[in-house]
């Protein structure tokens, strides 16, 4: 015996009927958001989310890409030095990451070495300095650390002595701490103002500026 809670045929049954079908209606339609809402993802939109197009900011204001200042600076070595390509495109990494870290200008740096070694990773001095920089490994490895042989480190090295010297040179009050940096890097922190020095290290320091004179000339290379 079967128990009928409505009558068949009675308006109890066909409530049950609507909403079985309002039930089937629901879920079409959740189907179809899901539907929709993948659709989105796939296009990589966010969903719900307009997708309004922006007008790109101007080239001239973005930063040069650091290939593209490698790339100028080694076009000036080679001009204004005659370096080859190849070693230019080299040595320009060098001076360009170790002028920026420790925040020289890069035709310092670049004067400062073809001045001590114009550009011979393996230079050696009689006094035990070596590389492009010339840096004594006896007196400096505990600053600059080791690989001061290695001719990317010697001109890092270089540069973080040169750039001390410089802060101290400005904390003490000197007047043109670049100078003085330059004459502490040529005869030692301590003789930089010797009267026995002074003649050897303003030499130096005017050759450095020889040096760097024909890259700050070569405005765009």
């Amino acid at each position: 015996m079967t128990t009928h809670l409505h009558p068949p045929g009675q308006p109890g049954g066909m409530k049950t009927r609507l909403a079985s079908g309002a039930a089937h209606m629901g879920l079409l339609a959740g189907l179809l958001a899901v539907a929709l809402l993948l659709a989105e993802i796939v296009r990589g939109e966010p969903p719900g989310r307009q997708v309004v197009p922006l007008a790109l900011p101007e080239a001239a204001g973005l930063k040069p890409l650091w290939r593209d200042e490698r790339g100028a600076l080694a076009a000036k070595l080679t001009r204004g030095y005659g370096l080859s390509p190849g070693l230019a495109e080299e040595f320009a990494g060098w001076i360009l990451e170790a002028a920026v870290r420790q925040r020289l200008a890069p035709d310092l740096l670049a004067g400062l070495v073809m001045a001590e070694s114009t550009f011979r990773k393996t230079a050696r001095s009689p006094f035990g300095a070596v590389g492009p920089a010339q840096v004594r490994a006896d007196l400096w490895r505990g600053f600059c650390g080791e690989g001061i042989e290695e001719p990317d480190r010697n001109i890092y090295c270089g540069a973080q002595i040169l750039a001390h010297h410089r802060e101290t040179c400005a904390r003490l009050g000197d007047a043109e701490p670049e100078a003085c940096a330059l004459r502490a890097y040529n005869v030692g922190f301590r003789n930089r103002d010797n009267a026995y020095f002074v003649k050897a290290a303003a030499r130096y320091v005017a050759k450095i500026q020889r040096f760097r004179a024909p890259l700050a000339q070569l405005v765009e290379a």
